[in-house]
């Protein structure tokens, strides 16, 4: 996996090819620009005689491809003194031509053009294909396994610290995103709640949002995925209740700089914040979700954490899952799936190790978080947070585990073998199964074990097998082609044992 050097919100590599347009003209006269698919462009524009609050400014720029007459709106947004930019992530390949609106008349009427070069392998937006996370630009899907992360100002500028956290925890142990919170960090990156903001009305600070384009941006082209927490826990002040309510002015001024200046970068998926229970009420997450959803014109999955250990929402129609579970079990993350089978699930407590303090009754231990790993994604694929502490403070993130080599081994099995199409069949092993209708693609599982059986008996064909043990770094046994036939394999020794059974095609 390749990830981004460099520490700025817009990476270099992210600027090669991309002109950036001052005062509504690019270098050769003209806002045309050409692009690749699933990357974003940028233009910035002059508005020099801007008065009041340039973050109430409304202006939009309207993209539309003829060719699929798909057409997208997306925001600008103010970027600092007479600077306002917008962005655009063509979905399609092929000529994309945009114009711009708005009352102020520099920002008004300004047209051109995309030219989207195609890019198979480009992984695109975050997606569901019904009860899986996928990849809109590829359709593979995958089982995010996040771990938690600095809040943005602790990385904010700080590309290497980025880069060094993307090769530990990506490439070294094996998860595929990170977790962070923003809480009211919106408006002020070094202040986590309301009471320590000088305005009851304040303006996003942009610090913020270059510390999480930073993020997003690097861990996306490290083929990973960021969920952000947007609010946290009232009694900490960390919601917008004391900044006009929610839904309230500061709040929808910020929903739409999320929108303009996030919504175009691919990678990213929004959880309304924790404890919602206890501070919003249905119809508001219906409110804020509907108002996100206008104002982004790229889909991005948006949810909120439920009540604890309850398969109950907060209010249905959001665009995955979110539970509070605590230790949930193969069987629970089973329950948890078949629940709401037409979204993507996710089991948004933080999955948590801790040296010191914590929570005895729910808090993991590193034999927990492998089987975790497992059980969610035998299940049929539930998300999961997952972070080692030395301390209470969450706000560090998550210190390297004890056995990388244990998420390493998990995230190297299920490498393309995780598969859009497979659903849970025990019926045919003595642990769990995952099967595709095709008969030719089998996941076997099996813990405490010597042995496992498999009825193969209605496959197609011979396929060949490996078997891996869990417990160890990632060793594939050969078990050569197995016949379409009941079979009991036998372990060398008892451990926690994976059996992939057929022929899996792997990405170079």
């Amino acid at each position: 996996m390749a990830h981004w050097a460099g520490s700025s919100a817009f990476p270099a590599l992210m600027l090669v090819g991309m002109v950036l347009c001052v005062g509504g003209r690019a270098a050769g006269g003209a806002l045309d620009r050409q692009g690749k698919q699933w990357v974003p462009v940028e233009w910035s524009l002059r508005n020099p005689d801007w008065k009041g609050n340039p973050f109430d400014l409304a202006a939009t720029a309207a993209f539309s491809h003829a060719e699929s007459r798909e057409r997208i709106t997306t925001g600008m947004f103010h970027d600092g003194g007479d600077t306002w930019k917008f962005r655009f992530t063509g979905t399609r390949p092929g000529k994309w031509t945009f114009e711009t609106a708005s009352a102020a008349k520099a920002l008004d009427g300004r047209s051109g053009t995309v030219t989207v070069a195609p890019d198979p392998g480009g992984r695109g937006f975050v997606t569901g294909f019904g009860s899986k996370w996928g990849w809109s630009g590829t359709g593979e899907v995958f089982v995010p396994q996040l771990v938690m992360y600095k809040s943005p100002d602790l990385y904010h500028g700080k590309g290497d610290v980025v880069d060094r956290d993307i090769k530990t925890f990506l490439v070294e142990h094996g998860f595929n995103g990170f977790h962070t919170m923003v809480f009211c960090r919106w408006f002020d990156i070094h202040q986590e709640g309301a009471t320590g903001l000088g305005s009851k009305d304040p303006n996003p600070d942009p610090r913020t949002f270059e510390a999480l384009e930073l993020l997003i941006r690097k861990t996306h082209a490290a083929g990973g995925m960021v969920h952000i927490w947007a609010w946290g826990d009232e009694s900490r002040a960390q919601t917008p209740l004391r900044l006009g309510g929610k839904n309230g002015p500061a709040d929808r001024r910020l929903q739409r700089y999320i929108a303009a200046r996030l919504g175009p970068l691919p990678g990213w998926t929004m959880g309304y914040g924790y404890d919602l229970w206890e501070w919003v009420k249905p119809d508001e997450m219906r409110t804020w979700h509907a108002h996100m959803r206008r104002q982004l014109g790229w889909p991005h999955l948006l949810g909120g954490r439920a009540h604890k250990n309850r398969l109950s929402q907060i209010c249905e129609g959001l665009d995955y899952s979110g539970y509070e579970q605590h230790r949930p079990d193969y069987k629970k993350y089973c329950e948890t799936l078949d629940k709401r089978p037409s979204q993507p699930s996710f089991s948004e407590d933080r999955f948590r190790i801790r040296q010191a303090g914590g929570y005895a009754f729910k808090d993991y231990d590193m034999a927990m978080t492998r089987r975790g790993l497992w059980h969610s994604t035998l299940a049929g694929g539930v998300a999961n947070i997952w972070g080692r502490l030395d301390r209470q403070d969450s706000r560090l993130g998550s210190k390297p585990y004890a056995r990388p080599e244990w998420i390493k081994t998990w995230s190297l099995f299920f490498r393309n073998r995780f598969l859009k199409d497979m659903t849970r069949d025990n019926r045919l092993t003595d642990g769990a199964c995952l099967a595709r209708p095709t008969k030719a693609h089998y996941v076997f599982y099996k813990e405490d074990a010597d042995s496992i059986r498999m009825d193969l008996s209605k496959m197609a064909g011979p396929q060949p097998a490996v078997a891996v043990d869990a417990l160890k770094p990632y060793k594939e046994i050969d078990l050569g082609r197995l016949q379409p036939q009941k079979h009991t394999w036998k372990a060398p020794h008892k451990s926690d044992w994976a059996i992939a059974v057929g022929e899996f095609s792997f990405p170079q």
